[in-house]
């Protein structure tokens, strides 16, 4: 794995990079209050067949924060369009998990030629008065943020609990912890976006697109909202993980990666 910056709107940007950079080119947008180090053991598993880059998007992981809290679905998706073009990408498969979801489809609509496949991990617009649940950003311990992982999400392994608190949060000098993204920031910056206008998007991709969904309940992407996405878009794929939560690719690693190489060994189009 490498590592690389770059500057955008005067804030310093992280990304990270495995495999060949002349093989066939995938962008990974990781979650809300995650990192691009979430994309590890997905990174290390197709180096050898693909060049990936993982960018820590704005306010989350070792990118700086945003004081204008520009947190937006299209500003993230014109950041992840800047470092294609700074890395010279060309067209690329996009791969975006949970809030990464909704800033892909975005992408793809926007910027419809960088992108020749599109895999949404876990993530659609949200149903009529759904709101993002506001996070707690201050736990006075390490234990404390263990037992709200657990709590929150039921499903991890232990391993997988104690991977993810060491990836979402960080002590803070004065012994408490927090999450290693601006939480706070993101949740305002993000209010009032409307979930028509990515409707709007998801109809509007042009490239071969899967969705692979948790299947554990409660669902965050409804059989309901499944069966509306391949009726707006017929590119659109959509694949069900049974038992899995949302961090598929993360806590569900070998269910996800068999689904996710079979959709990169078909071939794309030529226009």
């Amino acid at each position: 794995m490498n590592q690389g910056s770059l500057t955008i709107d005067g804030l310093r940007f992280r990304y990270l990079e495995w495999g060949n950079p002349t093989a066939d080119p995938i962008l990974l947008l990781h979650g809300f209050s995650s990192t691009a180090v979430a994309w590890t053991g997905v990174g290390e598993a197709l180096a050898g067949d693909y060049h990936l880059v993982a960018l820590d998007q704005r306010g989350h992981g070792e990118s700086e924060w945003d004081p204008q809290e520009r947190y937006s679905d299209a500003q993230y998706a014109a950041d992840a369009h800047t470092l294609a073009e700074h890395l010279r990408l060309g067209a690329f498969t996009l791969i975006g998990h949970s809030m990464g979801g909704s800033v892909a489809f975005t992408y793809a609509s926007t910027y419809p030629n960088d992108v020749k496949r599109l895999v949404i991990e876990d993530s659609a617009p949200m149903p009529p008065g759904r709101t993002p649940a506001d996070v707690p950003n201050n736990f006075a311990s390490r234990a404390e943020v263990e037992q709200y992982v657990r709590k929150t999400t039921p499903n991890l392994s232990e391993p997988a609990l104690q991977g993810r608190v060491d990836l979402y949060f960080r002590e803070r000098p004065d012994g408490t912890w927090g999450y290693r993204a601006d939480v706070a920031g993101v949740r305002r910056g993000r209010r009032g976006q409307n979930s028509d206008a990515l409707w709007d998007h998801v109809r509007n991709v042009q490239c071969p697109t899967l969705v692979i969904r948790a299947g554990a309940e409660p669902p965050l992407v409804s059989q309901e909202t499944a069966e509306r996405l391949t009726r707006e878009n017929p590119r659109i794929e959509v694949v069900t993980v049974p038992g899995a939560g949302h961090n598929i690719h993360f806590a569900h690693f070998n269910e996800f990666m068999p689904i996710l190489r079979q959709f990169l060994s078909q071939p794309v189009a030529v226009a």
